[in-house]
């Protein structure tokens, strides 16, 4: 039987790592790193990466403070440590729900839905909507079972996180030499505004459907434009 380890990210100012925590308590192992910083992202995506590595167990899940293993997603992975690992893909994605105006909507402020999560080997966290669906194009959906994310119940802290994550991706995306261009800045958000649009039935989840897909959007605009900023700055010094 294989192991399964949780990496949860936490921030200063999330107020549901306990009911994260809770969720997880059955995992062989679990580790939070804390930014312990209330005005922005001081942890950087190395320290994420080296904190996965520390990890001795044959799964690491990658969590955010503000979510929570929910419905069938625990006996999910349980059922998938018992499997031999050779029988198993290599990482899993998993479906992200996002709980906004009293109502359970496909997405999240963090990343794709679903996301690159699970992994045998360390991924790291996706760095953003297009990064994780290039390097997850392959890594099959776990069908069944969420993480629920419990970032925007209130929206001032879902706005004050799309800026802080926004920054951190940013960062990491600069580290990689990514450098997107004016088209991939407008077509992006307007692609996963649409994508999420279409996943929450349209219309049919109503203003919170419209609500995480335009906040989605707006990360991902943030992120290249803060992206696009720092490369250019770096041009202009020279």
């Amino acid at each position: 039987m294989s192991t399964l380890g949780v990496v949860i990210f936490n921030r200063q100012g999330m107020k549901h790592l306990a009911q994260c925590l809770e969720s997880v308590q059955w995992a062989d192992a679990i580790k939070v790193l804390d930014s312990g910083d209330s005005d922005g992202w001081s942890v950087t995506p190395k320290r994420i990466q080296d904190l996965s590595e520390e990890m001795t167990t044959d799964w690491v899940l990658h969590l955010w403070g503000e979510e929570s293993v929910e419905g069938k997603l625990a006996a999910e992975l349980r059922a998938l440590c018992r499997r031999e690992l050779s029988m198993a893909a290599a990482c899993y994605r998993i479906t992200i729900r996002s709980y906004l105006l009293g109502r359970w909507v496909e997405g999240s402020l963090w990343g794709p839905s679903p996301s690159l999560r699970l992994s045998r080997r360390v991924e790291g966290i996706p760095a953003g909507w297009w990064d994780a669906a290039k390097r997850s194009r392959d890594a099959p959906s776990l069908p069944e079972g969420w993480i629920g994310d419990y970032s925007a119940v209130e929206l001032s802290d879902g706005l004050d996180r799309l800026n802080g994550l926004s920054t951190l991706w940013a960062g990491r995306l600069r580290v990689r030499g990514e450098s997107p261009g004016p088209a991939a800045m407008t077509f992006y958000p307007f692609g996963v505004f649409f994508q999420l649009l279409w996943k929450n039935g349209v219309f049919s989840r109503g203003l919170a459907g419209l609500t995480i897909s335009i906040l989605a959007a707006y990360v991902t605009l943030l992120t290249s434009a803060k992206l696009w900023e720092k490369n250019h700055a770096k041009t202009a010094t020279k």
